[in-house]
C-alpha cells in the first residue's frame, strides 16, 4: 500500500496519472519558487563564510529549471499521450508514448544525480554552527524535495511506466 493506505499497484493508470499530478505536481510547483527564494538568501548571507552555498544554489538552479520543463513534457505530452493510448491502442501509439517516456526516464536519472549531490555537499541536510533559522528552513525543505521526488520518480518508473517497458 501507498500513502494514505492507497494501494498504487491497483490503481487504473488514469488514476495515478492524476494522483501523480495532484499530489506531486503541485506540491513540486508550490516548492520550487520558494526553494529558490531560499537558497538564494542564504547564499547572500551566509556564501562569504560558507562557499558550498555557491553550488548548492547553482544546483538548485539547475534542478528547478530541469523540473520546470520536465513536469510541463508529462502534463503537456506524455500523459495526454498514455491517457489516449488507453482510450485507443494501437502500435504507433504505443511506440510514441515510449520513447517520451524513455526520455522521461533519463530526465528521473538526472534530477536524481543532482539530489544526491545536493545531500552530498549539504552533508546530509546538516545546518553549520552558525546557521540561522532560514539556513535550517532551507535545508529542511530541500530534504522534504529530495523525498517527495523519490516517490514520485518511484511511483512513474517502477507503477506508471513498468508495463511499457514489459
Amino acid at each position: 500500500a501507498g500513502v494514505d493506505g492507497k494501494n498504487f499497484t491497483e490503481m487504473s493508470r488514469h488514476e495515478l496519472i492524476d494522483h501523480i499530478e495532484n499530489t506531486h505536481h503541485v506540491y513540486v510547483k508550490k516548492m520550487l519558487p520558494e526553494l529558490g527564494e531560499l537558497t538564494t538568501k542564504i547564499m547572500r548571507v551566509h556564501g562569504i563564510n560558507h562557499d558550498e552555498l555557491l553550488k548548492i544554489h547553482k544546483l538548485f538552479s539547475t534542478l528547478k529549471a530541469e523540473l520546470e520543463q520536465h513536469l510541463m513534457k508529462e502534463e503537456e505530452i506524455l500523459f495526454p499521450l498514455m491517457k489516449e493510448y488507453e482510450k485507443s491502442p494501437s502500435v504507433q501509439a504505443f511506440e510514441r508514448t515510449k520513447k517520451v517516456m524513455e526520455e522521461t526516464e533519463d530526465e528521473h536519472d538526472a534530477a536524481g544525480d543532482i539530489l544526491k549531490a545536493l545531500r552530498r555537499i549539504t552533508n546530509d541536510y546538516k545546518v553549520p554552527e552558525d546557521g540561522c533559522n532560514t539556513y535550517a528552513l532551507t535545508f529542511k525543505k530541500l530534504e522534504e524535495l529530495e523525498e517527495d521526488l523519490f516517490q514520485h520518480i518511484h511511483l512513474e518508473n517502477n507503477i506508471l511506466f513498468k508495463n511499457w517497458r514489459d
